[in-house]
């Protein structure tokens, strides 16, 4: 079973618009922080539309990049 990671989160939220409390509890302290800080920021800025919300998480671009 892989682990379910920030990545798993976003797409589960672009399918069904939900995520279980479940889901929050696998995810690790550092993908559940930066999730609801991107869902603020989407709520806010993006008015909750699915398409508009990261799929990837920012950290891991920029470990990528280094």
């Amino acid at each position: 079973m892989s682990k379910y990671q920030y990545e798993d989160a976003v797409k589960q939220l672009q399918e069904s618009g939900s995520i279980r409390l479940e889901d929050f509890k696998n995810l690790s302290y550092e993908d559940l922080n930066e999730l609801l800080e991107e869902i603020k920021v989407w709520c806010l800025y993006a008015n909750g539309k699915a398409e508009k919300l990261p799929k990837e998480s920012k950290k891991k671009k920029k470990k990528k990049k280094e």
